[in-house]
């Protein structure tokens, strides 16, 4: 499955992205180490945050690019 860098997850499924409980999750929003912002009272983390921080963001940023160029390409024929 391709994720767009801005998809957006909870905390709860930031945790689970991450295989961590949702509570080190949010320790790690509320001490900066993950990004994420907290509009309405609950955590959005973004994908390319989630990827800053499994430190695989190029690579996945690169993936995600080539989908885009091969949809556009396919979308010409």
């Amino acid at each position: 499955m391709i994720t767009s860098p801005d998809d957006t997850y909870s905390a709860r499924e930031a945790a689970e992205f991450l295989r961590k409980s949702e509570r080190q999750v949010q320790r790690y929003l509320t001490t900066g180490k993950l990004s994420g912002e907290r509009p309405n009272g609950r955590w959005q983390i973004t994908a390319l945050a989630l990827w800053k921080f499994q430190g695989i963001e190029q690579e996945m940023k690169d993936i995600w690019i080539a989908y885009c160029i091969g949809m556009a390409k396919n979308d010409v024929q």
